[in-house]
C-alpha cells in the first residue's frame, strides 16, 4: 500500500509540475507593427498581438502583408523577428533552468539571433530542421515549397531524413523538399533578405513584466541587427 501511495504521489507531483510549466510564459513580444495575430495552443484566437504580450508553448503567430513582430525568449534573450506574410508556432520544453526552443515556420521569413544560448534552439519547417549554437541567420519557407537558410554569423546544421549539411557565415543552405538532401553554396548578391528601414534602427525596450507568482520584473532590451 505504501508503495502504491508513493507512486500516486510521484504521478501527482509530475502532473502539477507539468501544468505549472504549461502556464508559465516562455517568451515575450518586444516589438510589433501592422497586422499581427496570435492563436493560443488550445485553438482560441487571442486577436491582435501587442508589445509586452506573453507567449506560451504552442502559441501560433501570423503576420499580415505589413505585419512585423519581434519576440525574445525569457531564459537567454534569444531573438526571433517574424517578417510579413509569415506563420509560425512557438514550441518550448523545460530543461532544468532553461527552455529548449523549436520555432516551426509553416510559411514566411524569420530572423533568429542567438548570443547567450542556454539550451537547444531549432527552427523547423516542412522540409527540414536547423540546429544552431551562437549564431544569426534567416529562414525563408516558401508556400508548399522549399526552404532557404542564410547564415549571417556562426554555423547552422540543417538536416532531414535524406541527410545533413553545415552552413557557415556567408553561405546559403537550401532544401527543396523533405525528400531532398540539403545543398550549400556561397550566398549570391541580392539573394538573402535584408532588414527594412525600421528594422535597421536600434531597438530599445523597457517595460514591467508581471510573472505568474504576482511579482513584477523590469525587462530591458537593446537589440541591433548585425550589419
Amino acid at each position: 500500500m505504501k508503495t502504491l501511495n508513493v507512486k500516486y504521489i510521484i504521478i501527482l507531483v509530475t502532473l502539477i509540475y507539468s501544468f505549472a510549466f504549461a502556464q508559465n510564459p516562455v517568451a515575450v513580444v518586444i516589438k510589433t507593427k501592422g497586422d499581427v495575430t496570435i492563436t493560443k495552443a488550445d485553438g482560441k484566437k487571442a486577436g491582435k498581438i501587442k508589445t509586452g504580450a506573453k507567449l506560451y508553448d504552442g502559441d501560433k503567430i501570423v503576420t499580415g502583408v505589413k505585419g512585423i513582430v519581434a519576440i525574445t525568449f525569457l531564459d537567454d534573450k534569444s531573438l526571433v523577428r517574424i517578417r510579413p506574410n509569415s506563420s509560425c508556432t512557438i514550441n518550448a520544453k523545460k530543461e532544468e533552468n532553461s527552455i529548449a526552443k523549436n520555432v516551426f515556420v509553416e510559411v514566411g521569413t524569420i530572423f533568429s539571433k542567438i548570443t547567450k544560448q542556454k539550451s537547444k534552439f531549432k527552427v523547423s519547417t516542412p522540409t527540414s530542421v536547423a540546429s544552431v549554437k551562437g549564431t544569426e541567420y534567416w529562414t525563408v519557407q516558401e508556400f508548399k515549397g522549399g526552404t532557404n537558410y542564410f547564415c549571417e554569423y556562426g554555423i547552422i546544421e540543417i538536416s532531414n531524413d535524406e541527410g545533413s549539411a553545415l552552413v557557415k557565415a556567408g553561405e546559403t543552405g537550401a532544401v527543396s523538399s523533405s525528400k531532398s538532401k540539403p545543398l550549400v553554396w556561397k550566398t549570391k548578391p541580392g539573394e538573402k533578405p535584408e532588414f527594412d528601414k525600421d528594422e535597421q534602427d536600434v531597438d530599445s525596450f523597457e517595460f514591467e513584466f508581471k510573472k505568474t507568482d504576482g511579482n513584477s520584473k523590469d525587462l530591458k532590451f537593446k537589440i541591433q541587427p548585425k550589419k
